[in-house]
């Protein structure tokens, strides 16, 4: 019987049976599959010598896969741990051919089709490379040993879009309703992009706003990419953009990527849990990249704290001649309530080697005292603008019953993880016909000191391999880092 043909592609799950780990036989089609993939892709040149040996190397790679299969692929448990005469015998029955018709197909005798079925002798390689190249027989599922089929004819009917175990948006819009009704506290950062009216007044501001839009034209996406190359060298890179948002930033890095990676493989892997600026990245990705082979663009409706759940990411890039590139830009960084637990837990299946590129804001005085900071940050010398309050006004006014009018002013919050930093607080005073004022954090931006940051990162095991300043001619003074997980965890 055909056993269901592995999807091991641009999306790798590796069908890890309940553990964190592949089972071996899916880890090695992996990687055979990865190595049939580059072979398939390499110029094979123009002297027919170079392309005899190209082809004969295919050949070699498919037949290896074939073997794998046959010899190690689990078993159907209904058809239990049939020999290898027996699956011979059910395929051929299936395939409706007599052992003459399959001896005439496979180049082989009747004779040794009967031995075979029976037992009566162990297949030697060249006789099972002989029925594997049977395609009315089916030994190997399609798929197992063929070459990847273009771009054009796969991954435009391929599923590139995901949503990850047990995420539920609406769930998590009743549970903003819930909070918006009760009596304040912080609302969780994801919740002012969740729903379509939220995410459309976050684009219009980022798409708006002078000063944003200049910030964005300066970040050293050039620069970083070549950081990348010089680090990851040769190989693939899966790029892993967490809270995409609208993917601009990161389609700009990917693009950089492509400017300086030799015949580039990239899986491009969008992650956010708003569906609207997830759709929105997505297509502007998919839009920018549409003619390009070597970019594949997948879509993942998530919640990227919960990576560490997400198995389908967590195979062995080492293993594989791949690095994962994690990105946290638009300053998403500034979104995290606790940096060093978010290191450590969302990106725990970070294997040695990956690379993680964030960008972030640095404090305007290096001074501790909250009069000093004030006086120093614009920030707080300046009212919320129209377009931000617009936003984070929004989800009041839909989901808190009986809202009459909403204040806005900023908070200091210095009460931070990582030293150096500290956090601007949009704050709202929600007023209501039928409850006291209740007042809720909608949401936070954070200045962060590098040194403090870089040895923080450092002790879990993440060092800076790259600092790229940036914003200084705008008043807004930035930087983009480039962190590597170590290679040997002390």
């Amino acid at each position: 019987m055909e056993s269901a043909a592995t999807e091991l592609k641009e999306f790798p799950t590796l069908h890890v049976d309940g553990t964190n780990e592949p089972t071996a036989y899916y880890a090695a089609l992996f990687h055979l599959q990865q190595g049939l993939a580059a072979l398939g892709s390499l110029p094979p040149g123009r002297g027919p010598a170079r392309r005899k040996i190209h082809q004969e190397l295919v050949e070699m790679q498919q037949q290896v896969l074939s073997l794998l299969h046959i010899h190690f692929a689990p078993f159907d448990p209904a058809s239990g741990k049939a020999s290898f005469g027996e699956r011979l015998r059910q395929h051929r029955d299936e395939s409706g051919l007599t052992q003459e018709e399959l001896g005439r197909l496979a180049g082989i005798s009747a004779s040794l089709i009967r031995k075979l079925e029976y037992g009566e002798k162990t297949p030697t390689r060249s006789s099972l490379l002989r029925l594997c190249a049977v395609p009315e027989l089916k030994l190997v599922p399609s798929g197992i040993s063929t070459m990847p089929a273009e771009r054009d004819a796969s991954t435009r009917v391929s599923p590139n879009w995901y949503v990850s175990p047990g995420f539920d948006a609406l769930q998590m819009i009743g549970d903003l309703a819930q909070q918006l009704n009760g009596s304040g506290g912080s609302i969780e950062q994801t919740s002012v992009y969740l729903d379509h009216k939220s995410a459309s007044d976050w684009v219009a501001i980022f798409n708006g706003s002078g000063h944003v839009s200049a910030l964005r034209e300066a970040t050293p996406y050039a620069p970083v990419a070549k950081c990348l190359r010089e680090i990851a060298g040769k190989v693939g890179l899966d790029v892993i953009a967490l809270g995409s948002g609208d993917g601009k930033g990161e389609v700009r890095l990917v693009q950089r990527i492509l400017d300086v990676f030799e015949e580039p493989s990239i899986r491009f892997y969008l992650v956010d849990a708003s569906q609207p600026l997830l759709n929105s990245a997505f297509q502007h990705a998919i839009n920018t990249f549409d003619d390009h082979m070597g970019v594949f663009v997948c879509g993942l409706q998530a919640n990227f704290h919960h990576l560490s759940r997400y198995a389908q990411l967590h195979y062995t890039p080492a293993r594989s001649h791949r690095r994962r590139v994690y990105t946290l830009l638009g300053g998403t960084m500034g979104n995290l309530e606790h940096e060093p637990q978010f290191f450590r837990t969302a990106l725990a299946g970070a294997a040695p080697g990956d690379l993680l590129v964030f960008d972030l804001t640095l404090p305007f005085t290096d001074s501790t005292d909250p009069d000093e900071i004030r006086r120093a940050d614009p920030a707080f010398n300046q009212p919320i603008s129209p377009a931000h309050e617009r936003w984070l006004r929004g989800p009041l006014g839909r989901y808190c019953v009986g809202l009459t009018d909403v204040k806005f002013d900023f908070e200091l919050d210095q009460d931070r993880p990582i030293a150096g930093s500290y956090g601007i607080r949009f704050m709202a005073d929600a007023y209501s016909s039928n409850h006291p004022v209740r007042r809720f954090c909608m949401w936070n931006v954070r200045r962060y000191s590098i040194t403090p940051l870089v040895a923080c990162l450092k002790n879990i095991g993440w060092d800076c391999v790259g600092n790229f300043p940036f914003g200084q001619d705008f008043g807004r003074p930035c930087g983009m880092l480039v962190f590597q997980r170590r290679l040997r965890l002390q």
